[in-house]
């Protein structure tokens, strides 16, 4: 049988030396970043499980240097020609962008297969094995559920992909990954999900179905109905959310970037969070959806301390922005982001984070916060809130009335929304759960901080 992680990462390896070869002699530097992905997945929409097949998807994301001027491109496909082709035409359009070169790759030798699960690889090959899965969260979910009204839909799915990154100079770095992902929606608000690098397995589908409809309180409640009045109150995040706040509002204030774009005033050693809260960023993570090899600049990344002791310790950095700060080590936090509209291929180079892990804390989940309060599970439109303040108020998307930390009613739908400072929220977080969810791209606890309601 061939080995799926090694034998799919020949074409990817080929097209990518090829491409520099044709592009190195006419340029002072390249990049070029090839991936190819084969993807199944089946949605629940009402009573139907709907198939969803990407086969030989491949993409190319490219970047060429001439006299001090960077031009991006990129094309899907495995055609040479159109790839060089559309560097080519790029270097038109080519702008400075503060580079002196690409990095030289170590590529080890080997494929890099700290995100490769041998079982979710060889799942995409039988698509019914992962009907089988949906099938079972779908039947779990309704057999469990406390109401005839429920509306379900959800989605099992499972990916692999090969990457190849070539430079210039230096070896191609070679690296498989594999994804597989479940998750449930009830009446477009309730939601769970796992996401990972290894495949769920029926049960674990069946068992994410069950649990969400049977657990789901049937009273329903709303602000003035449980809190008397719209009003800040301590509660509870869930650690998806969590980590949504960190991603979206956070990094504006910690990536090196944003500091020296005077977006942001944030220095090493300012306090940022409470004392028990600690945050680590790893891109180069095993076993996560968010691990790499090396970033999309080629660069190696590390576990690094981000918050400490509620402390600044890291200003998180690509290529560019550890330049401009006067040569200091990247972190290895250099993204292809897109935004809004942009080609996830053809967009710039841009500081995200990695796998973030927050240690865990010393209390238990259901006695984070006693009393009335709320678990907030997720909440609309994240990403449009002030980014420069970090100030959020959005609707709620899932969250339960907590009595003592014991779910006790839901939150009516489009009736409850959640106002606050992220920053803020880091710095007057009441408690650390001892119970940590690996949602995929992160390790974190659930949390209790001030959020105002209404």
């Amino acid at each position: 049988m061939m080995d799926l992680r090694s034998g799919g990462v020949a074409p990817v390896r080929a097209l990518a030396e090829a491409i520099r070869a044709r592009v190195a002699g006419s340029v002072d530097d390249v990049e070029v970043r090839v991936e190819r992905a084969d993807q199944v997945a089946y949605s629940l929409e009402g009573a139907v499980l709907v198939p969803e097949l990407e086969v030989d998807a491949v993409n190319v994301a490219m970047r060429a240097r001439v006299r001090g001027r960077t031009a991006v491109a990129a094309v899907t496909g495995s055609s040479v020609d159109e790839a060089v082709g559309a560097i080519r035409a790029a270097l038109a359009a080519a702008e400075p962008d503060g580079l002196d070169d690409f990095p030289v790759l170590d590529g080890g030798g080997d494929v890099d297969a700290r995100g490769w699960d041998d079982a979710t690889a060889a799942l995409v090959d039988r698509p019914s094995a992962v009907r089988e899965r949906a099938a079972a969260m779908a039947k779990a979910a309704e057999g469990a559920r406390r109401s005839a009204d429920l509306v379900l839909e959800g989605s099992v799915g499972v990916a692999r992909a090969w990457r190849a990154m070539a430079t210039g100079r230096g070896e191609t770095v070679l690296s498989a990954r594999t994804s597989a992902s479940a998750y449930l929606l009830v009446d477009g608000s309730e939601w769970d999900s796992v996401a990972s690098i290894a495949d769920p397995g029926v049960e674990a589908a069946a068992e994410l179905g069950a649990k969400l409809t049977s657990t789901l309180p049937t009273r329903i409640v709303g602000v003035a109905e449980w809190l008397g009045a719209s009003r800040e109150c301590v509660v509870v995040l869930d650690p998806r959310l969590v980590e949504t706040l960190l991603r979206a509002l956070l990094l504006e204030r910690v990536g090196l970037d944003r500091v020296l774009a005077g977006l942001s005033p944030a220095a090493v050693g300012d306090v940022v969070a409470a004392p028990a809260f600690s945050l680590f960023d790893d891109p180069s993570a095993t076993g996560s959806l968010a691990g790499h090899v090396v970033d999309d600049e080629g660069v190696r990344g590390r576990r690094k301390a981000v918050i400490e002791g509620g402390l600044l310790r890291t200003l998180l950095s690509d290529r560019r922005s550890a330049k401009m700060a006067g040569g200091v080590a990247t972190a290895g936090n250099g993204f292809r982001i897109p935004l809004m509209s942009e080609d996830a291929g053809e967009a710039p180079v841009r500081v995200a984070m990695g796998h973030l892990e927050v240690p865990a804390g010393d209390v238990p989940r259901a006695s984070l916060v006693r009393g009335r309060t709320v678990l907030l599970s997720g909440l609309l439109g994240v990403h449009s809130a002030n980014k420069s303040t970090g100030a959020f108020n959005n609707p709620l998307q899932g969250g339960v009335a907590l009595e003592d930390g014991v779910p006790v009613a839901r939150l009516r739908a489009g009736a409850w929304s959640a106002r606050g400072n992220v920053h803020e929220l880091l710095r007057g977080i009441e408690g650390l759960s001892v119970e940590r969810m690996h949602t995929g791209a992160g390790t974190l606890p659930w949390v209790a901080a001030p959020v105002r309601l209404a």
